[in-house]
Formats: C-alpha cells, structure tokens, sequence
C-alpha cells in the first residue's frame, strides 16, 4: 500500500508549485474580500513611510534570528519524526533556483501577512489570528510540536505588528524565514 509521502513524491513538481500558488491565490481573495468588507476599519494599516521601511528591515530581521535560533534549538531537543512535515517543503524547495524561491517566499509573506495580521489580527485579535494561521498550515495540524511551532511563529509575528503597527515587519520576518528555510532545505538536499 502506497503512503502519503510516496503519494506525494511521485507527483510531480509542478503540480507541486500549481497546488502552492493556488492557495495563495485563495487567501489572496479571501484577504481582499475581507478588505472590501472591512475597508474602513483597516484603512490605516496599509499607511507606510519611507522610516518604516528601515524599521521593517531591522525589527523583521532581528525577529528572523530570534525565530530561527529557536527552531535549530528545537531541532535538536526533538525527534526528526516530531518535525517531519510529509516532505512537502523538501519537495517545494529543493528543486527551485534562487530566482523562483526569492519571488515564491516574497508572494508568500505578502499573501499571508496581508490576510493574518494585517486584516484578521486586526479583526479578531492577536490569537484569534495567529490560531487560525497555524490552523491553514494543516500538514502541521496532526504534528503537535511542528503545530506548536507554527503557532509561535505567527503569535511572535503577531506580536510584531501589535507593537511596531508596521505589516511590513512581520512580512519582512515571513519573509527571511521562509527564505532562508528554503535554501536551507535546497542545500541539504543536494548534499544527499
């Protein structure tokens, strides 16, 4: 009988990227829908300044080390099985040039940060928000400490927004993670 990761493995690549760019899309809509909706009461998360940006890029970078130094200490306490995600980031990641994971990681932070933090957060609050990210990463949902990682993650992004009022922090930390995560799992499975 055939698992889900052998499932997984013989599909291929592209149908990979198409399932991961339509999603987007969907919280892309969703996200705009919502915007439509709720327009009034988020008018004044979409204003930046140029000052912001330079606060984006030292907060959301200084976030991105205190995440990803967590997540190797992590690493090493727990079993690999506990962190194993079916191998779908190992798939999505290890066949993608530079070029692609750059602008795949970017449509990802905006996407998502758009939707979680900037609209959600600010309608149903910080874990209201953050749950529901964590919840969408549904691979993660049957893996307790990869669940309880994610939460973190989106809770310490939430965190970011709540404090600096800058969606560029949190999608500028997505971002780096996510970027940095990807060349990550690139290299090591070339190595392999």
């Amino acid at each position: 009988m055939e698992t889900n990761r052998e499932r997984l493995e013989s599909l291929p690549v592209k149908v990979l990227y198409l399932n991961a760019y339509l999603t987007q899309l969907i919280l892309f809509v969703i996200a705009a829908w919502l915007y439509w909706i709720f327009r009034d009461s988020l008018r004044d998360v979409f204003i930046i300044s140029q000052l912001q940006i330079i606060e984006a890029l030292i907060w959301g970078s200084t976030a991105t080390a205190v995440i990803l130094a967590i997540e190797w200490v992590i690493k090493r306490i727990v079993s690999e099985n506990a962190l194993d995600d079916g191998g779908i980031n190992k798939l999505l990641f290890s066949q993608m040039s530079s070029f692609h994971m750059i602008c795949f990681c970017l449509l990802v932070s905006i996407v998502e940060e758009l939707l979680f933090r900037a609209i959600l957060q600010s309608l149903l609050g910080l874990f209201g928000a953050s749950l529901l990210f964590a919840i969408i990463h549904v691979r993660y949902v049957t893996k307790p400490v990869l669940f309880f990682v994610v939460t973190g993650v989106s809770f310490i992004l939430g965190l970011l927004f709540h404090y600096t009022g800058n969606i560029l922090v949190p999608i500028t930390a997505h971002f780096l993670i996510n970027l940095i995560s990807g060349f990550y799992i690139r290299s090591t499975n070339k190595k392999r």
